[in-house]
């Protein structure tokens, strides 16, 4: 009998793991990979996202630090910078098996078999892999969006509500990678309709991909290729595509003793796809709850933490992410020809500010027009 069960050795689960075995609880880790795996990922990670890391990440694993962001729409092109680290590049491959050996260190026990099916009793929640039955005092779900054991808690997810991605690592010379972006993130808007292109420079690759909502990006290879051919690559690259959920939209989150973390919780920023900052946020805070609380009050627990942490965060992304797709020329000619709104937007990854700010920042400055349609 364990303390703890997760399924899921991403961000999120590691999160949820390490916090648990830190306070002592006997915790599983149960995936269905091998570490180190692959994981296609732009591989931002925000200040904000660091700063919930209780360690310091070795050089190996930051690849790039970034001080500024380039951003185009239509034939505008808009750069600024700061004078600070707003994001470290990082691979997610690597990133993930260092939160994985944390957890281990901290007395995380792990096994590599894909759970099947869960059933809570009275006392536990039971856990059946191909393997065997595991059985733990509270099960947490951090095993990502496409993973069905999340639907008996929250329900499937709506095709309205989801993103799609696909990535592409092409591999750079690095001094040709610096002299074409060296610290900064390039952002092409009006992509894959009516969503974003992105292109980030890591150490001796770039990190190429389109994302955009799914009920409107009906051909993304097509939207990829274009995108690609557009800015220089050749289209014989090997993509990888990928399904996110929207944040900010209402969601059952736990149930008795089960906690969804992470991208299986819908915890994904809705403006950017960002999704690894709550992914750490919610998975510490369930490991947390779960050793802190009373087992009656550890769901109810839960979502009060996630709703006064970040809840709100989320709802606001979400906000902005609808102004951008319901008037995209409007919005996106702000975004990418202002230098102030852009100023004041990448400040969020520095954690300056949040959404809310921002957004209370820029109404006052949208044209009437738009205003009247909010």
């Amino acid at each position: 009998m364990y303390d703890l069960i997760v399924v899921g050795a991403g961000p999120a689960g590691s999160a949820a793991a390490r916090a648990a075995a830190l306070q002592g609880l006997d915790t599983l880790i149960l995936e269905k990979e091998h570490f180190p795996r692959y994981k296609p990922c732009g591989g931002a990670l925000s200040s904000r996202a660091a700063s919930l890391l209780d360690f310091t990440l070795p050089y190996e694993v930051c690849e790039r630090t970034i001080t500024g962001a380039r951003v185009h729409f239509r034939d505008r092109v808009l750069e600024r910078h700061k004078g600070y680290n707003l994001t470290t590049l990082i691979t997610r491959c690597q990133f993930d098996h260092l939160l994985l050996q944390k957890a281990k260190e901290a007395g995380a026990d792990t096994k590599t078999e894909k759970v099947q099916a869960f059933q809570e009793k009275d006392e536990y929640v039971s856990v059946k892999t191909k393997d065997g039955i595991y059985r733990g005092k509270f099960l947490v779900i951090a095993s990502g969006c496409q993973d069905s054991l999340k639907n008996k808690i929250c329900g499937p997810d709506k095709k309205e509500n989801m993103g799609v991605c696909l990535v592409a690592e092409i591999k750079e010379d690095d001094q040709k990678i610096k002299e074409r972006l060296a610290g900064t993130l390039d952002i092409h808007f009006g992509m894959a309709e009516g969503g974003y292109g992105w292109i980030f420079p890591h150490r001796g690759y770039y990190s190429v991909g389109i994302g955009g909502l799914s009920s409107r990006l009906h051909h993304p290879r097509r939207a990829m290729l274009q995108f690609l051919k557009k800015n220089g690559f050749t289209e014989e690259q090997k993509l990888h595509g990928h399904l996110i959920p929207q944040g900010g939209n209402k969601r059952r989150t736990a149930y008795g003793r089960v906690l969804l973390a992470g991208d299986a919780a819908g915890f994904v920023d809705a403006f950017t796809g960002e999704g690894i900052c709550y992914a750490l946020s919610s998975g510490k805070i369930a490991g947390q709850v779960i050793g802190d609380t009373p087992a009656p009050e550890v769901a109810s627990a839960y979502e009060k933490r996630i709703g006064k942490d970040f809840g709100e965060e989320l709802r606001y992304a979400l906000f902005l992410s609808k102004m951008m797709h319901n008037y995209p020329e409007i919005f996106l000619r702000i975004l990418a020809c202002r230098e102030e709104v852009l100023d004041r937007y990448i400040e969020i990854a520095a954690a300056k500010i949040s959404y809310k700010d921002f957004l209370r920042w820029l109404l006052p400055r949208l044209p009437l027009s738009l205003l009247r349609t909010l």
